[in-house]
């Protein structure tokens, strides 16, 4: 008579070797041979798990708890297959139940604290993460969860503590490094982000995700070259990450190297047709290349996929002024600014809108907001100062093209037109210098007249 242990033992090697489906045949003729086979009901859920069939390894841990019903594990293993369906509730009760039976079982307590994270409720997870590193110390993953927990609670002190605390334990925690880079980043250590992520990439020099996270750092520090870089290795590890081609483009555009730019949004829209980033980036990319047209057209997909994207309203409502289309600008930047009402670029460009349609007191108000947001804003004192001068106010022009003029000492034409307004006061001795310094620097940047 065939032994159920022979096929049980033979089930263990197949998934030894990963060899799911077999080792579902001969731990299901174990069971076939004796229906009350515990462990033959564990080994062929956690083969059906690998295959991702959850249904049925729940149903074989629910028949682990019918045979054995004080089992911590089966409920530990059932509350995993839940959470991996996606059903959070059902996974809290059962890692509820695994932590009554086994009040120490310390990975009960840390899958539930991920259940209650991915329910967002921060304070149980962070409570279950503790509580798991008082029964297991030593358990670097911990820290890791509990840090990143931290860090969305905007307590980067305590999570850098995790982190270090993680690393300690276990120098190799790729999490741990990564993590770490990202808190700091926003602590501002572009450098000691860098750092951490190379470390990430020693660990594991298969991963995408910390060559795409370098490569932002890279960006920020303006060293666009290895950005380039490090999102063509993360390229090649992940073809299809639309967001890195996304990424990639964005620093080729700040190299002005723009029809690459056009090429890696292209791909990204490829592989991600609602990647509302790249129709935005692409608009920007066309805009440069004078495709207006175009670049309408990718304003206005991104703003159907998401109709309250500020990024693409301003620059819909910049290239609707380009063309002409004063009334549509302006219900651009309307909008921008009832979803960000302190957004000083969206007042601006109003107020060069305003100023083409001549309603000088709303152009005049929009500036002054600007500038009382953004103190540091020149164009906004320079646009003022030409509206000013429009309204033959030459004391308020001279004294926003001053101010133009300190914050900004190479804008050739800020001296050109403090010179008119001087000229309109008729002091012909001010205004001739400003002229001349307004050619001088002409001559060396030219530049675009009008209101910017």
């Amino acid at each position: 008579m065939p032994d159920p242990l022979e096929f049980f033992q033979s089930g263990l090697t197949h998934q030894k070797n990963a060899d799911w489906d077999q080792a579902v045949a001969a731990f299901t003729e174990a069971i076939r041979l004796n229906p009350k086979y515990v462990e033959a009901y564990y080994g062929r859920g956690n083969a059906y798990e690998a295959k991702g069939q959850h249904d049925v390894a729940i149903a074989d841990y629910s028949a682990v708890m019918k045979f054995s019903p004080g089992e911590p594990v089966a409920f530990f293993n059932r509350g995993s297959a839940w959470m991996k369906k996606g059903d959070r509730k059902a996974a809290i009760a059962d890692f509820d139940e695994a932590i009554r039976l086994d009040p120490l079982y310390a990975k009960a307590y840390y899958n539930r604290g991920f259940a209650f994270f991915k329910s967002n409720q921060l304070e149980a997870a962070i409570d279950d993460y503790t509580k798991s590193i008082q029964h297991d110390p030593n358990d670097s993953d911990s820290f890791v969860s509990r840090g990143l927990i931290r860090a969305v609670r905007g307590e980067w002190d305590l999570a850098m503590a995790d982190y270090d605390e993680a690393i300690r334990l276990n120098p190799d925690n790729a999490k741990a490094h990564g993590n770490r880079g990202n808190a700091l980043e926003r602590k501002g250590d572009t450098d000691g982000a860098l750092a951490e992520y190379g470390e990430v990439i020693r660990i594991n020099d298969k991963d995408a995700k910390a060559y795409s996270n370098r490569a932002l750092a890279y960006c920020k520090l303006n060293e666009l070259d290895k950005a380039i870089g490090d999102y063509t290795e993360a390229i090649r590890l992940n073809p299809k990450s639309g967001k890195n081609y996304c990424a990639r483009g964005i620093a080729y555009a700040k190299k002005r190297q723009t029809d690459k730019a056009m090429a890696d949004y292209d791909e990204a829209i490829r592989l991600e047709p609602r990647n509302v980033e790249a129709y935005v980036c692409r608009g920007i990319a066309r805009t440069a290349k004078l495709n207006r047209d175009g670049a309408l057209a990718d304003y206005n997909e991104a703003l159907r996929l998401d109709p309250t994207n500020v990024k693409a309203l301003y620059n819909r409502g910049i290239v609707n002024g380009l063309m002409g289309q004063l009334d549509s600008a302006l219900a651009d930047y309307n909008q921008v600014l009832q979803l960000d009402p302190k957004d000083a670029l969206a007042y601006s460009h109003r107020g060069v809108i305003h100023t083409k349609k001549s309603a000088l007191d709303r152009a005049l108000n929009d500036f002054t907001h600007a500038i009382e947001l953004d103190p540091k804003y020149s164009r906004a004192f320079f646009n003022r100062g030409l509206v000013y001068l429009i309204k033959r106010n030459p004391d308020s022009a001279i004294n926003d093209f001053t101010k133009t003029i300190e914050l900004d000492p190479n804008y050739s034409l800020a001296y050109l037109n403090r010179s008119k307004a001087y000229e309109m006061k008729g002091d012909k001795a001010k205004a001739a210098p400003d002229k001349a310094k307004a050619q001088e620097l002409a001559a060396a940047t030219p530049e675009t007249a009008g209101a910017h």
